[in-house]
């Protein structure tokens, strides 16, 4: 009587062979998260690029900042003791702020919002994320302009 079954040798064969086609997938699987990532940090300033844009129309101007996004989520959020303020313009779940009440990125990183700004001459305020890199003023740096 012959017993049936498999070799160790053909179990390691099909192992090696695994283990090569799940190494050969990685690079791309890896590139194509940072891609997503990407395209929700954009996604992230294009909703408040729209939110300000509303908060503008009624209010006449900006929320002012040096860089701070912290009063995006205040003036966005509200509620704000001026009469012609109609928001909330937006509204940001928990995960999307970090401790400080900052806007964050996809990788966690504070997004800046500087108005007035004179370094970008086709938009009236920049929102910029420092991109994956996780610094800013570098080429990868994802913003409104």
């Amino acid at each position: 009587m012959k017993k049936s079954g498999y070799t160790l040798v053909e179990i390691l064969v099909v192992l090696v062979i695994i283990s090569m086609l799940a190494l050969l997938t990685l690079p791309a699987t890896k590139k194509a998260r940072t891609k997503a990532a990407i395209l929700k940090t954009k996604a992230i300033i294009a909703s408040i690029e729209a939110a300000l844009s509303m908060y503008q129309t009624d209010m006449g101007n900006y929320p002012e900042s040096t860089g701070s996004s912290v009063i995006l989520i205040e003036a966005l959020m509200g509620p704000m003791d001026d009469e012609n303020w109609k928001g909330p313009y937006m509204r940001f779940k928990q995960k999307d702020v970090d401790e400080n009440k900052n806007v964050i990125d996809t990788w966690g990183n504070p997004l800046k919002y500087v108005y007035p700004q004179n370094e970008k001459s086709n938009v009236p305020f920049i929102i910029v994320s420092s991109g994956p890199d996780k610094k800013f003023e570098t080429a990868d740096d994802i913003g409104n302009w």
